[in-house]
């Protein structure tokens, strides 16, 4: 066995950008840790990177919600050397707050917020007597703005962002080379929006609305990790587009997402 061989754990890895950056990680020579729900899909995934990039990979199938399940994970990993993680694991509720069972935003929060602190505080630890390591949190440019039928995913990618920021903080006043990223994806053609209602024939470029396939989400984000990029934000449209609606005064912000909401989401 070889003991400088690195590896990656991606959660989320079944699909989409997590399924990407695993293929790519793979190809870089790193044995990965994948994990996911769907088990056979997840088989087949495992099986391509390994006839792809002779890496090994390890499938860990859990419903990352579940707190039974959660602990399995961190014992299966808290005695391994990961030298990258991607905390890439989530989903979407487009509902509004009253509508929706409590449950599935209870579940979201556990999934996008509590699971990512409880993966990285028991990775880092070992990044951190090594003094070296890489931690991409899989945020979303909801973070920068909130919207009526997206509150509790916005605010939960919101706190994914600056707990990248802080951590990143954390580690450079203590003269640490760990690298931190929050990624904050754009529209992704993935079967994250799929799920949410959107079929893949209305994933279509709209004005500076731009769908953005999973390579070009990963390949942007390992470009900016290169540059010590903490915030990455794939296609200048959405940089540009964030940018303006940063500068809009609070009041005109509330007014064009409420009329947005009333003209596109169709409320009564």
């Amino acid at each position: 066995m070889d003991n400088n061989k690195k590896t990656a754990l991606i959660t989320g890895a079944t699909s989409g950008i997590g399924e990407e950056f695993a293929r790519r990680f793979g190809k870089l020579g790193y044995d990965l840790i994948i994990t996911g729900r769907r088990e056979n899909k997840m088989k087949i995934v495992a099986d391509e990177i390994k006839k792809e990039s002779n890496v090994k990979v390890d499938i860990i199938i859990v419903e990352l919600s579940d707190e039974k399940e959660l602990e399995n994970l961190i014992k299966v990993i808290e005695n391994k050397r990961i030298d990258i993680l991607v905390n890439n694991a989530g989903f979407g509720v487009s509902n509004f707050y009253d509508k929706e069972h409590i449950e599935n935003f209870i579940n979201m929060e556990i999934v996008h917020v509590k699971v990512p602190m409880r993966i990285t505080y028991t990775v880092l630890k070992g990044m951190i007597e090594r003094n070296d390591g890489v931690v991409i949190n899989v945020s979303s440019e909801s973070a920068f703005l909130p919207m009526p039928q997206n509150t509790v995913y916005a605010s939960t990618k919101a706190f994914l962002k600056i707990f990248t920021e802080g951590l990143n903080l954390e580690v450079k006043a203590r003269g640490k080379n760990i690298k931190f990223q929050a990624l904050c994806p754009g529209f992704t053609k993935t079967d994250f929006h799929e799920k949410m209602g959107i079929e893949k024939s209305s994933q279509v470029d709209r004005g500076i609305i731009k769908w953005r396939t999973p390579k070009y989400i990963v390949d942007y984000s390992l470009k900016m990790l290169k540059k010590d990029k903490v915030i990455c934000v794939p296609g200048i449209e959405n940089r540009i587009l964030i940018r303006l609606l940063s500068l809009l005064p609070k009041k005109n912000y509330e007014k064009l997402m409420v009329n947005f909401c009333i003209k596109s989401l169709k409320v009564k």
